[in-house]
């Protein structure tokens, strides 16, 4: 998107009949964020899950008061710690989705686990779009 700031904001209300997203869930942060937030309807709400992007963004209380927006933060691992059976309970339903057919996550690629530090590396630097997959190999099988 050429125009991150207002492009974000054009397409989601085109997508929405001009009503704005209801809730974003950002692992982002940064400039993402802060065009997310435009993009937002009245009452909203943003759920802040990560900086991705390096940039943690500025939210001014002011755009969150004219738009009447909520913002909380999710931490993940939080829940293992405190609420384990909730994340099991989560995960047995994702997976249960998964092997329905009903949820489809794009894989980008699959490579042997001897590529984990190459892996690792693209995902750092943002370099994929999906999952990627590493297989252990057995050979002589």
């Amino acid at each position: 998107m050429e125009n991150l700031r207002d492009g974000m904001r054009a397409a989601v209300m085109a997508a929405t009949g001009g009503a704005g997203a209801d809730v974003v869930i950002d692992p982002v942060g940064g400039d993402t964020a802060m065009a997310a937030l435009r993009a937002m309807a009245w009452c909203g709400r943003l759920v802040v899950v990560g900086f991705a992007s390096g940039g943690i963004p500025q939210i001014g209380g002011n755009y969150l008061l004219v738009k009447n927006i909520s913002v909380s933060g999710l931490q993940w691992t939080d829940y293992r710690a405190r609420q384990l059976g909730r994340v099991q309970a989560a995960q047995a339903e994702i997976f249960r989705l998964w092997s329905e057919g009903r949820l489809a996550p794009r894989i980008a690629e699959r490579l042997p686990l001897a590529q984990f530090a190459g892996a690792l590396a693209a995902l750092q630097g943002a370099k994929v779009a999906g999952k990627i997959i590493l297989t252990t190999e057995h050979q002589g099988e």
